[in-house]
């Protein structure tokens, strides 16, 4: 159970995740009760944030809404000819996919290389000029707090929950790193932050990024940036569908593979305002970070 605001009215809010069912029970509709259960609690907003097609079928068929304007995904390589053989590990044998990446590790490198380094590429890296530091958490809640935007729903926090939530997804996740880094500009300005987890030599996590609108590219430039120096060959994301624009220019791609957004109230208004995208929400916000789903 998580808090929300609504206009600065305090909001209970449920987050679904998956049901489990003794084998036994599963030809019976003892998954279908416990979501009928689930939905009927005493929360005034149930969202899930990692829902299948199947999922969102069924959800939407009980009264749900799929949340279009957040359930975008995006991409980035950082490292495209080892990007390109992570994509091959979900399509072909694993072990041939070892093989194959073992083999082609030097030339990879030599492209990958050329990618960051060459001028005329659009996944040139460069030093990003602002500048970054540890992001604490008090810092964290100051940038959620000023940087929110005239969204009519956000989510609550203060200091111990969400150090305590921070806390429990880097024990979830022992093999990554929570880089939590705070951005300012050449005057010490607060312009933005991120959060991903780093894992070198894989496709890396997005949890949360945020700032001023204006400095939504400088961001990001940052991000891969810090991403690509520490040895990730990718980064994946969700993004609230008025960044599109900063994030294609920025040589993303789009697509809603990784998990759908959906809620269910029994608030019309609520519901209403939450599936037009009037809500500010990241992967910090709901189960996906505890999950860490690709």
């Amino acid at each position: 159970m998580r808090k929300m605001s609504l206009r600065g009215r305090s909001l209970r809010v449920a987050f679904s995740g998956n049901f489990v069912v003794h084998p036994e029970a599963r030809s019976t509709p003892a998954g279908l009760r416990l979501l009928e259960h689930h939905l009927g609690g005493d929360q005034e907003l149930t969202l899930t944030d990692t829902a299948n097609e199947a999922s969102r079928i069924l959800l939407e068929r009980m009264g749900s809404r799929t949340v279009a304007p957040l359930s975008v995904s995006w991409a980035r390589p950082l490292r495209p000819a080892l990007y390109a053989f992570h994509a091959l590990d979900h399509v072909i044998n694993s072990v041939f996919s070892a093989g194959l990446k073992f083999i082609a590790k030097p030339f990879c490198g030599i492209v990958d290389s050329a990618a960051a380094r060459i001028s005329s590429s659009s996944l040139r890296q460069t030093e990003p000029h602002l500048i970054g530091a540890e992001l604490d958490v008090e810092t964290h809640l100051k940038c959620l707090s000023d940087f929110r935007g005239d969204y009519s729903l956000w989510p609550e926090y203060d200091v111990h929950s969400l150090q305590s939530l921070l806390g429990l997804m880097e024990k979830v996740h022992p093999r990554s790193e929570l880089r939590k880094i705070v951005l300012r500009d050449e005057h010490q300005r607060i312009v933005g932050w991120y959060l991903y987890f780093l894992e070198p030599g894989a496709v890396c996590q997005v949890v949360q990024i945020g700032g001023e609108r204006k400095f939504t590219k400088d961001v990001l430039d940052h991000l891969f940036h810090d991403a690509w120096k520490h040895g990730a060959i990718a980064l994946h994301g969700k993004i609230p569908s008025e960044r599109m624009p900063d994030f294609w220019e920025k040589n993303c791609f789009f697509t809603c593979l990784h998990g759908w957004i959906i809620a269910h109230s029994r608030n019309a208004k609520v519901l209403d305002l939450v599936s037009r995208g009037d809500i500010s929400l990241s992967r910090l916000d709901g189960d996906w970070c505890l999950g860490l789903e690709e």
